[in-house]
């Protein structure tokens, strides 16, 4: 067996760690360069100790896992075999060994090695665990990747005992921006400039108390989306870290929202004015509906007559979801008159929303019950007077019902007077980094072979 100790040394090119006052880091593009190198000797039969070499930020490992893997891989020399196992159902470590041609008593003392890192019980179906086998000494190590950050491994010493490593790894990030305009939707023509899903999501769920987004959506609204996106070594894009600045504009109106922590440690999203994101009330309590009735006088579809209607009605399939539309408490929660299934929620400042024909109420939802913004509170449904499964939404104010599309021009919490001054130099430190942030799809460089030896056709 080779006693060379591995070595795994990357050098990151990355932009500076700017700090912007969140409890976690982002790196601006283009704000200089950075080297970190991690040195981890002995990881077969070498001295088992751990170098590090000078770096600026060791908390993170600039390295990919699949390196780290390799590098293991090419310690086996001639005779030497690293072969991948995946879990099964029902299947345990000691045993897996066992069928792939380890003797009992190794298979138990790894197992132990390995149990002092990573419990046995938390091995999942699914899982790859790599074997490195000799020939003629039998198996020298065994590694695991349980997530992106973590990498174990299980590897013989010179005395030949077997010892446990668990490495968290960190990778690089960058800030990265990306602006489009919506051709077909918001998801779709995000994803094709590289945004990853949960960006997206969470890009929706700042800007649902403003925009329904099934109808005020339309081809050529713009967006722009800045967040953080953590790549490997070789600068594939692994995951999607936090969203610090959004840019929108629905029915033409621009509104740009900043992530910002207050001196609470609570993270959320205001305007350039300090003004939160999320509105007192939601437009549409709901999601995948249809407005099948607006706001105002109106032929009724059962009675025939032309009267107001209070609220707006959205069709949507039998036991669809309706959430809070706010903050408050539940006033009633029964059958009632020709609403059928009924909730009416007390919110704060003389507002109250209503919700009719529901199919049944979420668990919980009576009389006195407090709820959160978002909260399942029931299921659409038909009771009461009503030609088919829908939401009848109803908003009140100091006792007169109000449009609900008018709820879109209320402001959100503004930031306390004395946050004002941190939030603006918050504010301008996220447009400094987003001037230099590249896309998040990196350019495809193609490399074309000038032609010599005669004339082109």
């Amino acid at each position: 067996m080779p006693t060379s100790p591995m070595i795994i040394a990357e050098t990151a090119a990355t932009a500076t760690i700017q700090k912007l006052g969140l409890t976690r880091s982002v790196i601006g593009a283009g704000a200089g360069l950075t080297a970190g190198i991690m040195v981890i000797g002995a990881l077969l039969n070498g001295p088992q100790t751990e170098v590090q070499a000078s770096v600026i930020e060791p908390q993170e490992i600039a390295i990919s896992h699949d390196e780290i893997f390799d590098d293991l891989s090419a310690q086996s020399e001639t005779g030497h075999v690293a072969k991948t196992v995946t879990l099964k159902s029902g299947d345990s470590l000691g045993p897996l060994l066992q069928k792939n041609g380890v003797d009992g008593q190794t298979a138990y003392r790894v197992t132990q090695a390995f149990a002092s890192v990573y419990s046995p019980r938390d091995l999942r179906a699914g899982q790859n665990i790599n074997l490195y086998l000799d020939d003629n000494d039998g198996l020298f190590g065994i590694s695991l990747k349980p997530n992106l950050e973590r990498a174990l491994y299980v590897t013989r010493t010179p005395a030949g005992d077997f010892s446990a490593r668990d490495l968290a790894i960190s990778f690089p990030k960058e800030l990265v921006q990306v602006s489009g305009i919506i051709e077909n939707s918001l998801y779709l023509d995000a994803a094709r400039k590289g945004v990853p899903d949960k960006v997206t999501v969470q890009f929706s769920q700042i800007y649902e108390h403003s925009v329904d987004f099934q109808r005020d959506i339309q081809p050529g609204d713009a967006f722009t989306m800045a967040f953080e996106l953590y790549r490997d070594a070789k600068g594939n894009p692994l995951k999607a870290g936090d969203l610090l600045y959004t840019g929108f504009s629905p029915r033409g109106k621009m509104a740009e929202y900043y992530l910002y922590e207050n001196k609470s440690g609570q993270e959320n999203y205001y305007d350039q004015d300090g003004k939160g994101a999320k509105r007192k009330l939601m437009r549409t309590p709901i999601n995948g509906a249809r407005l099948s009735s607006g706001f105002g006088r109106r032929k009724h579809p059962i009675s025939g007559y032309r009267k107001n209607h209070n609220g707006v009605d959205f069709a949507a399939r039998s036991g669809t979801p309706i959430m809070a539309a706010g903050v408050g408490v539940v006033e009633r929660a029964n059958r009632w008159s020709t609403f059928g299934n009924y909730v009416r929620i007390r919110h704060s400042d003389g507002y109250k929303t209503a919700y009719a024909h529901m199919k049944s109420f979420a668990r919980g939802i009576k009389a006195g019950s407090r709820v959160r913004q978002g909260q399942t509170i029931g299921y659409v449904g038909t009771t009461g007077a009503s030609t088919g499964p829908h939401l009848h939404y109803e908003v009140h104010k100091n006792g007169r019902p109000i449009n609900p599309n008018s709820l879109s021009t209320l402001s959100g919490k503004p930031l306390p007077k004395t946050e004002k001054a941190d939030f603006d130099k918050r504010r301008a430190q996220i447009n400094r980094l987003r001037k230099d942030a590249p896309p998040a799809l990196r350019p495809v460089t193609v490399e074309t072979a000038s032609m010599t030896g005669g004339d082109a056709p």
